[in-house]
């Protein structure tokens, strides 16, 4: 709510001013009106000022009037009008003209008349539109605040600004991820990030949109920042912080505007600013407080320490859920000793470690909502968990089918949006008594910490697939895998220790290739030769034959020192 050159033009004696030169600048806002007659004037210049003079002090001096315009057009001025010049100046110089025109200044020449009759009008229209302003102001505070007051929370703080503005509104959380949006009724508005919000079904990550270095320099500013997505873009992307003392809480993202906002559309994105930190402080407090309930909760029942199927479905009732039927346990985690995961870290690359967790459970979250019948996810006992809801007339392959399919689907995704962070997955055996769900979390915890023993960094596992593993595990329980391991490899680890050998990894992998010689020559990197000298070599000091020799204890004591690792 300014005004600006062209609504000047319309107040007072200036609607009888000639347009000399600045046609295409008339937009500029006009905050003052000066007069300069004297010849040191520009120590007086300010910007957004709108410069009244006669030009009687430079009369004789064409060099001093073009310096001056290049003063204005450098301080910021947003126009010369040059009173009655057939009076003082005689006429206006081309080159003044010119000069003008080359700064995209406004030069405007009035006919004979007095300063007062442009200074007090245009005044008076800037300080209506000031006291507008300020009264568009306090409306807009009025309503956001009742917004808050009203519990109605962040969806109609994003929805009323978005009206105001009459523009998308996007709004991220102090981890640059995807909170809520809204859009006009009114227009067309097929912007890329909001296309990408409907391709990945509400999911986004702004680092996926921004750069990095652009976001952190949004959530250090203190008002709006403009972001143009590439050199001769035609539009512009608004950031506007979340921010409440000296704590960053979000942003506000308006893409592709075609200009930049007016003052009084800044100001209700500062006062829906204001409203949006006040709900996610008051949200926030609720939401730790609910977790700790839930997460008390889910601790106690994946413990087993609840031990009757009655207590379980009425503690989950007081908290909102509801348990009644039959689910299968997945485990989630980031695999933290990966060389990846602690490089991502370390790279200062505007990502940390919330960033990841919370970016991986807003994955695991759309996952399950787009699964039927859906399920629960909660972060318990140190891993991210899923209680995948199975169907009662679904029989045993069916239900484990689908929970296989639900685990394949959410990796894919995981692994297709978070590219190369390590992500460990594992589910344990289904039973039908909700009681049974802490068995099934212990038998899908043993089968991450195998799947870590066993496999890279990143896998998928369900507890039938090493069930073998966990049965040897349990034979090998305590150091006796270990032990186990020397007393069949012992003459081999000798050896290897004491020639700088590598017979035990030889032995390992012609094992593992089904006697193959020409594959465990490849898989090893060796010529065939190597290898055969490497067998012969085994042979000798093992005193067996290596082809015919009974591979269990040999396969047995591998395994063990996998799992004892």
């Amino acid at each position: 709510m300014s005004l600006t050159v062209r609504e000047a033009l319309r107040i007072g004696s200036l609607v009888d001013a000639k347009i000399l030169a600045g046609a295409n600048s008339l937009e500029r806002i006009v905050r003052f009106v000066d007069i300069i007659d004297v010849p040191d004037a520009a120590i007086w210049f300010r910007p957004d000022s709108l410069l009244s003079t006669t030009f009687y002090a430079l009369k004789d001096n064409i060099e001093a009037q073009l310096k001056m315009i290049d003063d204005i057009a450098a301080c910021g001025g947003v126009g010369l009008i040059i009173f009655s010049p057939d009076r003082y100046i005689s006429a206006i110089d081309e080159r003044l003209i010119q000069r003008a025109e080359q700064r995209q200044l406004p030069l405007l020449q009035m006919p004979d008349s007095s300063y007062i009759d442009v200074i007090v009008p245009v005044m008076s229209a800037i300080l209506d539109k000031q006291v507008e302003a300020l009264e568009y102001a306090q409306e807009i505070h009025r309503q956001m605040t009742n917004i808050v007051l009203r519990g109605k929370g962040l969806p109609e703080i994003i929805s009323a600004l978005s009206v105001l503005i009459n523009h998308p509104v996007l709004l991220a959380d102090a981890n640059f991820m995807f909170l809520d949006y809204a859009i006009p009724k009114e227009g067309d508005f097929n912007l890329p990030l909001m296309q990408s919000l409907t391709k990945h079904y509400g999911y986004l990550d702004l680092f996926d949109h921004f750069p990095k270095g652009v976001l952190t320099r949004a959530s250090k500013e203190k008002g709006p920042l403009y972001h143009r997505p590439f050199m001769n873009s035609s539009t512009v992307d608004l950031m506007f912080p979340v921010v409440a003392g000296d704590n960053f809480y979000g942003i506000i993202i308006v893409p592709g505007l075609l200009e930049e906002l007016l003052v009084a559309k800044t100001i209700a994105l500062e006062a829906a600013s204001t409203a949006i930190a006040l709900e996610i402080l008051k949200e926030k407090a609720v939401r730790d407080t609910e977790n700790k309930m839930k997460l008390d909760f889910f601790n106690e029942l994946l413990l087993g320490n609840i031990k009757s199927k009655e207590n379980i479905l009425v503690q989950a009732k007081r908290l909102g859920l509801e348990l009644e039927g039959q689910y299968g346990v997945m485990l989630i985690e980031m695999n933290k000793d990966s060389g990846y995961y602690k490089k991502i870290l370390q790279n200062g690359d505007g990502i940390n470690k919330e960033h990841l967790e919370e970016k991986l459970m807003r994955l695991i979250k759309m996952g399950l909502d787009l699964e039927k019948p859906g399920g629960i996810v909660v972060e318990a006992l140190g891993s991210i968990v899923i209680l995948l809801k199975l169907l009662p007339q679904w029989d045993k392959g069916k239900k484990t089918e689908h929970c296989k399919k639900c685990m394949e689907r959410i990796r894919k995704l995981i692994a297709e949006r978070m590219k190369e962070v390590p992500i460990c997955l594992a589910m344990g055996n289904i039973y039908d008594e909700i009681e049974k769900i802490s068995t099934s979390y212990l038998e899908a915890w043993e089968t991450l910490d195998l799947g870590k023993r066993l496999f890279h960094s990143r896998f998928s596992a369900t507890y039938f697939d090493l069930e073998a593993y966990h049965l040897v595990k349990r034979l090998l329980i305590n150091n006796s895998g270990v032990d186990f391991y020397e007393k069949i490899y012992g003459k081999l680890l000798a050896y290897d220790k004491d020639k700088g050998g590598e017979l035990v990894q030889t032995l390992e992998t012609y094992i593992q290739c089904n006697y193959s010689r020409t594959k465990t020559a490849d898989k090893l990197h060796i010529h065939r030769n190597s290898l055969n000298y490497r067998l012969q070599k085994i042979q000798d000091i093992l005193n067996i034959d290596i082809d015919q020799a009974d591979s269990f204890p040999f396969l047995l004591a591998f395994i063990a020192r996998r799992l004892a690792n």
